[in-house]
């Protein structure tokens, strides 16, 4: 199953720092979402080392997050975080929970299909099949 971009928090997030560093959104910083995200990168990336994903997938997936969630935290990395940042990413994970339902997808259902994707080396979340694509074009 391909896991559609919509359907992954962090690229919510991202799409929020996005506009927070276009000073579209000026009221709150991703700061605390992106510490949550990393938190989450980290427990993800042991799990698919401890499960056996290939080294190239592994490597792919490093790639993606220091774009989407390692880069973004270092820009913004003097931020200071306050209630408003925390209340905003709360609101928006609602937002992220009811979008999922109007789909009729479940999160659990989501990251488990990401995880399966990332260690049975499938390819099918966003940022890896971006790189592929990229890959695939250099390569042929």
């Amino acid at each position: 199953m391909i896991i559609r971009v919509d359907f992954i928090f962090s690229y919510w997030i991202f799409g929020w720092y996005i506009l927070y560093i276009s000073k579209i959104i000026t009221c709150c910083s991703p700061k605390f979402a992106l510490i949550l995200a990393i938190i989450e990168n980290i427990i993800t990336s042991l799990s698919i080392v401890v499960n056996g994903a290939s080294i190239s997938t592994i490597i792919k997936y490093i790639i993606v997050n220091i774009v989407v969630k390692y880069i973004p935290f270092y820009t913004i990395r003097n931020d200071e975080i306050n209630k408003n940042d925390i209340f905003f990413t709360l609101l928006l994970f609602v937002f992220y929970l009811l979008w999922l339902q109007f789909n009729g997808v479940g999160m659990l259902d989501v990251y488990k299909n990401m995880n399966k994707s990332l260690i049975y080396n499938k390819g099918h979340t966003p940022g890896i099949m971006l790189i592929d694509n990229i890959l695939y074009k250099f390569i042929r």
